[in-house]
Formats: C-alpha cells, structure tokens, sequence
C-alpha cells in the first residue's frame, strides 16, 4: 500500500508515472527523508470539472472540512481524514494536478483568524551589510527582513536576516523596535500572527532563531509559514545547518503554532489582509519527470505571497525569486494577478526580472540590501529595470534605515524612519554562544 491508496483516485486527466518529495514541515530532513514528508503526484489534461469531482469524493469517502478556492491562477480542493490531509489544486493554464499529501498537522483551513479595526504597517527592517557589497568573517551582502503589524496589532513577519547580521546589539534593537511598533509593555507576549519564510536560505531566517531563544517569554508565534524542498531532492541549495536550527527553535520555543505548508492557490485572511499564494517549488515539477526538481537555483524555491491590505492596496513578496521561477509563472499566472501596487525587489537586486517586474507594475518599491549594494555596477542595471516600472524613480527604499510605510489615500506614505542598530557580527553564533 503505497501512501496514496489513502485518497480517492483522482478522477480525471492522466496520472504522471512516479512522484515528488515535498518535503517536511518542521522535521529535520538533512539526513534522511521523514516520515512527515509531503507527497506530490502529477496529473495531466484535466479541468475545474474534475476538481469539483475529486471534491465531492473526498466528503463520500468521509474526508472533513472540505474546501474548494477559486483564483485567477488555480482551482483547489482539499480535506482531512483523521492525520491525512489532502490538499490537491489545478493550474488553470496547462490543466495539471498536484494532489498532495501534506505532513501531519498542516492544517490550512485554520490559516485565517482575527480581527481588528486599525490599518496595517510595513516595515522595512535595517540590517548591516558589508560595505564593499561582498562577504567577510563578519558581514554578508544579502538578507531581509520584513514586519507587517496588522489591523489587531500581532504581527506578520517575513523571514530574518542573516547569522552576520544578527549580533546581540543587533538581536536586541530588534527585540525593542518590535516592542514599540506594537506598543505591546514588558512582561506581555507580542503575537506573531504569522512567521513566513519565503526559502531555506540561512539570510532569511536567522532572526527568529535568536530572539526566540533571546526572548523565549516576549512571542506568541501563532502559525508558521514556508513551503521548503525535500533536502534529499533538492540537495544542492539548501542552507542545511541553520535550517536545521530554525526547525529545532520552532518545535522548542514555538510548539504551539500552527505550522503550515503553504501551496499555490491558498488564500487566507489575518485580521483583514488577505493574502494569495502564487508560486511554490511544486509548480515547478514536470510530468515528465515528476521525482525530479527541475531548476538550477535554489533561489527558485522561493515561495511567491501577494497581500491585499484591508484598504485594497496590494505588495508583492517575491522573496528572492530568480528568472527560472519568472519564465514558468508568465505561463501559469495571469498578468492580472501580479499587479501590485509596492514590491519586494528580488534576490537583494541581484538578477534580472525583465517580464515580471512590468507585470507587478508596482509604484513603490523595497530593495532588501544597501543602497551601495543597489548601487554597484553589477546591480545597477537590474536596479533600473524596477526603477522604469516605478511612478517615480525615487520611490525606492533600502534597508540602511527601517522605514515603516502606511498605505493612505493612495499612496505608500513614509510614516517613521529609524537609524540602523548593530553593525559587524561579534561571533554569537546563532544558539547565542560566544565562538569567536
């Protein structure tokens, strides 16, 4: 009995021969595959038909909570049968099926929660990069973070920096800047709503390693959020070692958050923002070929999220998304889709996104590095290929400063700028020891 005898056959278009490892949630896969492992087969030349189909067969065989999302890009379905979860969508545009069996406990229907009557924030937050835009024992030329507060004051955060650009001067100017952006007093928990990570890159989650463990008492960390690759399948890219310490510090500081592997065509509300899943590493995978992840860069993992503010206004999260991701969804997603109007520019401004960035069209734009790394003769180019979709050339930030921004009446208003905190690494390591 293989793991899919466990679902009702699909019932339609045809089934590609063999099948993809997800991938876990939040067990350490860098040894060996675990058996929390999501599973993917492929499904050729169907249609919407079959999905409500599958739909309809997943309740008689006494799956529960059933739902069914329409998007521009996707149809999907799925439900839960005691610890098998299903989540299976199509991808309107080629009519293929993943149909996905995801880890235990990643229960999408109770990704949306809360309410609230304020107007959400976002924060660019500063990180020290080198200052010749390369690397040293000290510093590193990428990373990002971002922070969301939303309408009921918990906050969204979107990954976290690099080990080099977390030292304890740094770790604690964030602890504090988190503490005054909610207005959350000493001795309370601030909510993290949500906690995504757009890829398994150590310069993108370094952040809540040390202030959960710096700060074990100050956090309710209510869902956790990425889609990371099998590391046995996608062996090459990976950032094994603070990967793992980003699993670990999850399942000891945060064991209660929902943890969610989140796939295309999810959509799910906090507190009023919406937010839409475009593009994880599964849509990359070929029926042809279907074991097999089919991109060189490991950056093409990167989980694609565009959120919709309670006001209408919209940001691109594209976390950092290279051109081998941008040539696959021009076919998969609808111009419409992408529109936005502020962007995360990709990859720290490293490569290009000639068809994506006019599709985005954003007017606003955030750039995760330096201006002097925004500003290098390698970047410049793939710098103004943002700046010439843009309104105004100038509406471009860097993460020198943190700069908090407030959609209002239109525009994506500067509300608050603050000085960078911290500087070179001092050798904590990312379990907060002293190694250098």
């Amino acid at each position: 009995m293989t793991d899919f005898d466990r679902l009702p056959a699909f019932p339609g278009g045809t089934p590609a021969d063999g099948s993809y490892n997800a991938g876990p949630m939040l067990a350490d896969d860098t040894l060996h595959p675990t058996a929390e492992d999501a599973r993917m087969t492929l499904y050729t030349g169907a249609d919407g038909n079959d999905m409500l189909r599958y739909a309809g067969m997943l309740r008689e065989a006494g799956f529960v909570g059933v739902t069914e999302s329409d998007t521009p890009a996707y149809f999907a379905v799925g439900g839960a049968k005691g610890d098998t979860r299903v989540y299976a969508y199509l991808t309107k545009s080629t009519g293929e099926v993943r149909v996905i069996l995801d880890p235990p406990g990643s229960d999408w229907t109770r990704l949306s929660g809360g309410e609230g009557s304020g107007t959400e924030e976002i924060c660019q937050y500063a990180l020290y990069y080198d200052p010749e835009n390369g690397h040293s024992p000290t510093t590193t030329n990428c990373g990002m973070f971002y922070m969301v507060k939303l309408a009921d004051n918990s906050l969204f955060l979107i990954d976290g920096g690099d080990e080099l650009q977390c030292s304890e001067e740094a770790v604690s100017g964030m602890y504090r800047f988190l503490r005054d952006f909610t207005g959350v007093p000493e001795g309370e928990r601030m909510r993290i709503a949500g906690w995504f990570f757009t890829h398994a890159h150590g310069d993108h989650m370094a952040a809540c390693i040390r202030l959960l463990r710096t700060y074990p008492d100050a956090f309710e960390v209510e869902r956790v959020l990425f889609n990371f690759p099998s590391y046995d399948v996608v062996r090459g890219g990976h950032d094994a070692a603070p990967a793992a310490v980003l699993k670990a510090t999850l399942r000891d500081y945060a064991p209660g958050a929902l943890a969610v592997k989140l796939h295309s065509g999810m959509t799910f509300t906090l507190a009023g923002t919406k937010f839409e899943v475009l593009y994880t590493h599964e849509d990359s995978v070929r029926p042809e070929d279907p074991a097999v992840y089919p991109f060189r860069d490991f950056n093409c993992t990167s989980t694609v999220l565009k959120m919709t503010t309670r006001s209408g206004n919209t940001v691109m999260w594209l976390g950092d998304t290279n051109v081998e991701t941008e040539a696959l969804v021009k076919g998969t997603v609808p111009a419409e889709a992408w529109k936005s109007d502020a962007v995360q520019i990709a990859h720290h401004c490293f490569n290009y996104l000639s068809d994506l960035y006019p599709m985005i069209d954003a007017d606003w734009a955030m750039l995760p590095n330096s201006y002097f790394g925004g500003h290098t003769p390698e970047n410049e180019p793939k710098r103004r290929e943002v700046e010439a979709c843009l309104r105004d050339p100038g509406n471009i930030w860097y993460e020198d400063k943190t700069t908090v921004f407030r959609f209002e009446d239109g525009e994506y208003k500067v509300v608050r700028e603050l000085d960078r905190v911290g500087g070179e690494h001092d050798g904590v390591d990312l379990l907060g020891r002293k190694v250098r």
